[in-house]
């Protein structure tokens, strides 16, 4: 099971904007090959329909949440820590979605 654990300010995670809640977590892989094609064609599936800008970081590389060549680019294998940022109407259930599919293992 992935270690989760979130990261963003306030006692819920939120902060409201101007362009809606602001949301973000920590996500440890623990899937044995990492973010790799499979795994990253999940993560940006997962968020089809949610009004929400998603990113995510690793180290000094960041890359759009639904660009599945753009997560294979952060190159970001098991024990990896990566950070998963959301804002939009939609935030808090984009973060909860990619967080459920680490937990998941993303299914391997």
């Amino acid at each position: 099971m992935a270690a989760v654990a979130a990261a963003a300010a306030g006692d819920a995670g939120a902060a409201e904007s101007a362009t809606g809640p602001a949301e973000q977590a920590e996500i440890e892989l623990t899937n044995e090959i990492g973010l790799h094609a499979r795994p990253a064609a999940q993560l940006a599936r997962s968020l089809t329909g949610l009004t929400a800008d998603v990113t995510v970081r690793f180290g000094d590389h960041e890359s759009d949440a639904r660009s599945v060549l753009g997560l294979l680019g952060l190159g970001a294998r098991k024990g990896d820590r990566l950070v998963v940022s959301a804002r939009g109407p939609e935030a808090a259930e984009a973060v909860r979605r990619i967080r459920q599919l680490a937990d998941d293992n993303f299914g391997e």
